[in-house]
């Protein structure tokens, strides 16, 4: 077999491939001689038919048949000739298959970028580390009070503050009503501020059964570019009207959670606090490193790989429009721009992540079979299905690839904060004794 690599642009190769027709011919055969023995042909027996009769009956079943036997073999054994490690999969845009000549084809293959490692032990990252107050704490309680309230209809069905209501709306803009602007069946507590400013002071007093209007403001940064910094109305009806209960904070709250008392509580929601915080931490000096490492090196990438990591980035912003009934392109975005950023971020990342599994091959870290494992269990256990279905349907969608990049990083990532560490570590001894030398110097 003849392979030649043609470098089409950077990250980009053209394999081609030439098998010799003698090999070509024998799959022809192979093919041909099964079929001649199957074949029940008018007027001939089994395995009597003439190889003309079958060429001419048979001609693109039997090419099919070959190709599926040649191209993987020829696919395969072409990439590792030509030493290439694809970042998405290839594609075949030319195939030449006739019996009786060469069978040629052309892999187009974006491969993954070739670069020189660089120095990246001498990072340095501010240290951070943040810890829960006691109003965080006691605002994280406060919310799962709100989760265990009771609710009760309202005997007068007058809203107040606090109440759950069910409101059915339409925006109206001038007098008109806005097409699209309408909800039925809305639930929202009142006084928690997460709608338009004004709109929920506007259904206080109100009574069940009750139709009216709420005059409001759009804000200017509105995500719906239609209403953003126009003055409008809803016309709500209020459905109902539920009373909130919350229960006391103290011991039997605690107990109800599962615990023996407000302390051990309190103590089970600072731990959880902390935790959040020690991830903070860590993605921001996590950040810090990306910014710092990826600096150094302006490589090309994929070009695919960016496109197609940019536009599932764009789908998925678009998707939590439509969640919330919106058209996203009357959303107050412009999404040409958005694209830029998005694009801008993306290569930020890949880039980043390049460099760290090239950093992982330098300093011999790797993820073991039964570490990964492990994590697969922990995913078996969360979905509650068996090891090998989940082992498997991951395997199967890539997602396993996937869990042991991102575990081989995460160690990688553990290695440079280390050393980023000691690297701050050794400056600070260096940085107190230029500042004693310097007093010693001022008196």
């Amino acid at each position: 077999m003849k392979v030649t690599v043609e470098e089409a642009a950077p990250c980009k190769k053209k394999i081609h491939v030439e098998v010799p027709k003698e090999e070509v011919d024998r799959k022809f055969q192979e093919i041909y001689g099964e079929l001649k023995q199957k074949a029940q042909l008018p007027g001939f027996r089994p395995g009597r038919a003439p190889l003309s009769l079958l060429r001419a009956r048979f001609g693109p079943y039997v090419r099919d048949q070959v190709l599926e036997k040649l191209l993987p073999e020829a696919y395969e054994n072409a990439l590792e000739e030509a030493g290439v490690k694809p970042a998405l999969e290839p594609k075949i845009p030319q195939i030449e298959l006739e019996e009786g000549k060469e069978f040629r084809m052309v892999i187009e293959v974006e491969t993954e970028p070739e670069f020189e490692l660089g120095e990246y032990t001498d990072l340095e990252v501010e240290e951070k580390s943040y810890s829960p107050s006691e109003e965080e704490v006691e605002k994280f309680l406060e919310r799962m009070r709100e989760q265990k309230a009771t609710l009760s209809d309202r005997e007068d069905g007058v809203a107040q503050e606090g109440d759950l209501v069910v409101i059915d709306y339409q925006v109206e803009l001038d007098g008109e009503p806005v097409e699209g602007k309408k909800g039925e069946g809305m639930s929202l507590i009142l006084g928690r501020k997460e709608t338009v400013p004004g709109f929920e002071e506007g259904i206080l007093g109100h009574k069940v059964g009750e139709t009216f209007p709420v005059d409001v403001e759009f804000p200017e940064d509105h995500y719906d570019k239609d209403l953003a910094g126009k003055k409008g109305c809803f016309v709500v009806t209020l459905k109902e009207v539920k009373k909130r209960e919350l229960p006391s904070l103290d011991d039997e709250f605690a107990k109800s959670m599962g615990f023996s008392s407000l302390e051990e509580l309190k103590e089970s929601v600072r731990k959880d606090l902390q935790k959040e915080y020690d991830r903070k931490a860590r993605e921001e000096m996590v950040e810090g490193l990306k910014e710092r490492l990826v600096a150094r090196y302006d490589f090309p990438l994929p070009p695919s790989l960016v496109e197609e990591r940019v536009a599932r980035r764009l789908d998925d912003e678009k998707f939590k429009f439509r969640l919330r009934g919106m058209d996203p392109d009357k959303a107050n975005v412009d999404w040409e721009e958005r694209k830029k950023e998005l694009e801008e971020e993306v290569i930020k990342e890949v880039r980043f992540s390049y460099i760290l599994s090239k950093i992982a091959q330098a300093e011999g870290i790797k993820v073991e079979e039964d570490d990964l494992r492990e994590e697969v269990e922990k995913v078996a256990q969360r979905l509650q299905r068996p090891l090998e279905e989940v082992a498997d349907l991951m395997y199967r969608s890539g997602r396993l690839h996937g869990l042991s990049l991102d575990m081989l990083h995460e160690r990688v990532l553990d290695f440079l904060l280390e050393k980023a560490r000691e690297a701050i570590s050794q400056d600070e001894p260096v940085a107190e004794e230029e500042e004693s030398r310097n007093e010693s110097e001022g008196e």
